[in-house]
């Protein structure tokens, strides 16, 4: 098993969350499966969501 960790952008229109949604498309015809999902905040609100996949090992 691999992982990977992504920051994916606050999606505040409907273009932003259509483009977190072809990002998570184009990983998973990648083999890669979403594992979870966090905001990442700071004082100033929330810079992005750190996102976790997994996949199995590429031979």
């Amino acid at each position: 098993m691999e992982y990977k960790t992504i920051l994916l952008p606050v999606a505040l229109t409907k273009n932003q969350t259509l483009h977190i949604q072809d990002v998570l498309n184009q990983l998973a015809d990648e083999g890669w499966e979403l594992v979870s999902l966090q905001a990442q905040q700071r004082a100033g609100g929330i810079d992005g969501n750190l996102t976790v996949l997994k996949r199995n090992k590429l031979a």
